[in-house]
Parts: structure tokens; C-alpha cells; sequence
């Protein structure tokens, strides 16, 4: 099976270039309140949304899932690459899954309750002026921002099962970059933490700046285990400081448009054998950013 890392997804023709020209964001015209919400209610930005992309002929319907979705992708990576922002967004889809809800099950009405102040509207994730050290509101992640076309283009491609299962099973993310400036051991001892939770880093994926994006998946194996270990010692490596930030060639072929690949089957193949691959992969990338410095 080609890998992430040899070729560029189907879909990279279609929106690399979009990527390129200015980014046209569907206002929706609502803000956050003192509460830490988004004071409207989300059908009818979805709805405002959908009118505004269907006039300019842009996409016909909009459902709530994908609106939801392209408001947690921009969120979360929406200065981020195509690539970036589709790891993130099947991300979402595939914690969902795991959690056996949807994607508004996830991002809209966690808090699981009607009573909970902050259940059914989008908003931020952590507390006003408290950076990252509060998340007061009960959400899995933001949905603050309003998104842009392509971002929407993007969570449609993602919603209609055409993205191709590019993230690997990822099924979360951090932002393991704001561990840096807390030294080495802090770094080394969040991959040990997200390990000791059966949570491992998924590896070098084209177009991901893992420092920014730390994707991770859920393959079921302990962390005390040779497959643990390894894993834990693939993901320390990639977080050695000082930060180097990956670099990926810009021409790279475009892999077959081929269907959407299951998640445990992706996750098997890790089990199996693919671990040692793409552990070689990881140590020869980083060996290349090191050369290049």
C-alpha cells in the first residue's frame, strides 16, 4: 500500500490551488458571549451558510455535520495546510466513531445534557485569557470560528467519505508545541502520558507539521508492550528539541483515487509490521531535517 509520505492525495489537484488565491470566510455574523458561546443558534448559521454557497454555486446543501465539522477544522488549524485541516477534520470523524455518537455528538452536545449552559452551540474550548490551561465549557475541542469556503470545501470532501481515510486512523490531536518552552523531559513525558491512555503519535504524514499538529490513533496496544515501546520511543524522537520543523518535497505524484481505507484495517497493518517501517521512516526524516539545519 502506497503511504501518506510517497504521494499526495486524489484530492490535493483539486483544492492546492484554491489554497493558493484569497481565502473568502461565510460570515456568520455571531459572537461569543460572556457565557462562551456563540450566540446563534447553529441550524441557522448552517442555513445562512448554505444560502450563501448555493447562490454563488459553490455547493448546493450543507448539511450540520459538515458545517459543524468545517467550523471545528477552522478552528483548530485554520491558518493550516489542505492537508493540515483534513488530518484534523477525520480526526474528529474517527473519535466520534470511537465514541459511538456523531460529529455534532462530539463538537455540538458533549456536555450531554440541555441543561448544561454551553450544550447545543459552538465556542472556544479553553477560558478567556487563560491560553490553554482551562476548558471550562465541556467541548472536545473549538468551533469558534467562522469558516472559510475552502475549509467547508474541505469538510464536505470529508463528510461524503471521499478524503481517503488520509490521517490514518488519527482519532485526536495536540498542539505538542507548547510543551517546548518547558524543556525536554516535559516533552518526552506528554508522549509517555498520551501512551499510558493507549494513544500514539501516527507518524510522518505529507504536509503536517507534527510539532503544530500532533496527531494521534488509538490501536489498542499497551504501552508497557515491544509494540508500546517502540511507538513511545518513535514519538519521543520526533519531539527532540530544538524544534525542527518538517519540510516536504512540492512534487510529489499524486496517489490513485482508490476508496476509502477502514480504520482497523489500518490499524491491524500497524500491529503487524508496519511499525518497524515507519519507525525507518521517521528516523530517516528526522536524520534529513538535522542534514539540512
Amino acid at each position: 500500500m502506497t503511504t501518506p509520505t510517497s504521494c499526495t492525495p486524489w484530492w490535493t489537484a483539486k483544492f492546492r490551488d484554491l489554497a493558493k488565491g484569497q481565502q473568502v470566510t461565510i460570515v456568520s455574523g455571531c459572537s461569543i458571549n460572556s457565557s462562551g458561546n456563540v450566540a446563534c443558534r447553529p441550524e441557522d448559521m448552517r442555513a445562512s451558510a448554505e444560502a450563501k454557497l448555493r447562490s454563488s454555486g459553490i455547493l448546493s446543501r450543507l448539511s450540520l455535520e459538515t458545517y459543524t465539522l468545517a467550523r471545528y477544522m477552522h478552528s483548530e488549524v485554520g491558518s493550516g495546510t489542505i492537508f493540515e485541516r483534513v488530518a484534523v477534520g477525520e480526526a474528529a470523524v474517527n473519535r466520534a466513531r470511537r465514541e459511538k455518537t456523531s460529529i455534532n455528538g462530539l463538537l455540538l452536545y458533549r456536555q450531554g445534557s440541555s441543561s448544561h449552559p454551553n450544550y447545543g452551540f459552538y465556542g472556544p474550548i479553553h477560558g478567556v485569557g487563560t491560553g490553554t490551561s482551562t476548558a471550562p465549557y465541556g467541548r472536545w475541542a473549538a468551533t469558534s470560528r467562522d469558516p472559510t469556503v475552502l475549509t467547508i470545501l474541505l469538510a464536505d470532501l470529508i463528510t461524503s467519505g471521499k478524503s481517503g481515510n488520509y490521517a490514518r486512523g488519527a482519532d485526536d490531536q495536540d498542539g505538542i508545541e507548547y510543551w517546548a518552552p518547558k524543556g525536554q523531559d516535559a516533552l518526552n513525558n506528554k508522549v509517555r502520558s498520551l501512551a499510558s491512555r493507549g494513544k500514539y503519535w501516527i507518524g510522518p504524514l505529507y504536509g503536517i507539521d507534527h510539532w503544530h499538529t500532533f496527531l494521534q490513533y488509538t490501536p489498542g496496544i499497551s504501552s508497557s508492550s515491544p509494540q508500546g515501546q517502540l511507538l513511545i520511543a518513535r514519538g519521543m524522537q520526533a519531539v527532540q528539541l530544538p524544534v525542527r520543523r518538517p519540510t516536504w518535497p512540492s512534487d510529489l505524484p499524486l496517489c490513485s483515487d482508490g476508496p476509502p481505507v477502514d480504520n482497523a484495517a489500518l490499524i491491524a497493518i500497524g500491529i503487524t509490521g508496519a511499525i518497524a517501517g515507519a519507525w525507518a521512516f521517521t528516523r530517516d526524516l528526522f536524520r534529513g531535517i538535522a542534514k539540512s539545519r
